[in-house]
């Protein structure tokens, strides 16, 4: 097996929260006056599929947080969503990770995520010159749940799946690209050992 191409997850890989929805729940959570967690519980009580259509391309960002901000009878303002997706904490060591890959290998983003969002952050921080192809589930309409997903993302790149490594913070995420003979690594979002998965990547490219 020769590895061609190599695909970050962006929200716990290439940032240090564990998810989007982390980010923008700490940054709305100062504007309504409610703990992250008071937040969170209401957000899936109102909204408990928001997530998930908001990643398919069904809903978004702007649209849910705005009537989040309604039920706590805060008036929001249309500047607060960018602003929410700015706190997502960019991980610059894994990011430099990715660049020095890209020096032998294609390189990637696979992630499920909103529209809005990923519109917002990737151009900002010029991941598209870094990143190609970029798989956004909610442009592609399907999630890491299944194999769509990696099949476009092989078939972008121009690679067959057991050419490609995938790089998640999440281990069911792994599965379906693994279904498809894409060689899977968790990386630990909490512990965060970037040795260990240099080193991973390494002994799979060795391979």
């Amino acid at each position: 097996m020769k590895i061609k191409a190599i695909f970050f997850d962006f929200d716990g890989v290439l940032t240090t929260d564990k998810s989007g929805s982390v980010s923008t729940a700490k940054y709305f959570s100062k504007k309504l006056g409610v703990s992250p967690e008071e937040l969170v519980a209401s957000y899936k009580e109102h909204f408990a599929d928001a997530d998930h259509k908001i990643d398919i391309g069904e809903a978004q960002n702007n649209i849910i947080w705005q009537s989040m901000c309604e039920s706590f009878d805060v008036e929001y303002n249309p500047d607060w969503i960018n602003e929410a997706f700015d706190t997502s904490p960019i991980d610059n060591k894994m990011v430099e990770f990715a660049k020095k890959l890209k020096e032998k290998f294609i390189v990637g983003i696979i992630t499920d995520n909103g529209k809005d969002r990923a519109d917002y952050i990737f151009p900002k921080h010029k991941f598209n010159e870094i990143f190609n192809p970029i798989i956004i589930s909610a442009y592609v309409k399907t999630i890491k749940a299944g194999t769509e997903i990696f099949e476009i993302a092989a078939n972008r790149a121009g690679v067959n799946p057991d050419e490609c490594i995938f790089i998640d913070n999440t281990p069911k995420n792994l599965v379906s690209a693994e279904r498809l003979g894409i060689a899977g690594i968790h990386f630990d979002d909490a512990v965060r050992d970037y040795e260990k998965l240099f080193n991973d990547v390494e002994k799979i490219i060795k391979l």
